[in-house]
């Protein structure tokens, strides 16, 4: 879905770009070039960047942790 249509960015463009760092609009706006213009997607890139982030700690709570030693 388009956040932006000033840019053409997408929900998916958001959320990949917050899977290399981006945490929050400012850096998005940064690496995609939206909410610069009008400003009306600001609200929905936020959105979008919470729940990316939210679903990055969920992987990252439940990623499988390596214990003991191995021979």
């Amino acid at each position: 879905m388009y956040i932006c249509l000033c840019e053409p960015v997408t929900d998916r463009d958001i959320k990949a770009a917050v899977s290399t760092g981006c945490r929050n609009v400012r850096d998005v706006a940064g690496q995609l070039g939206c909410c610069r213009d009008c400003g009306k997607c600001v609200r929905a890139a936020k959105e979008v960047i919470d729940a990316a982030r939210a679903d990055l700690r969920a992987l990252v709570a439940h990623a499988p942790v390596a214990s003991g030693c191995a021979a």
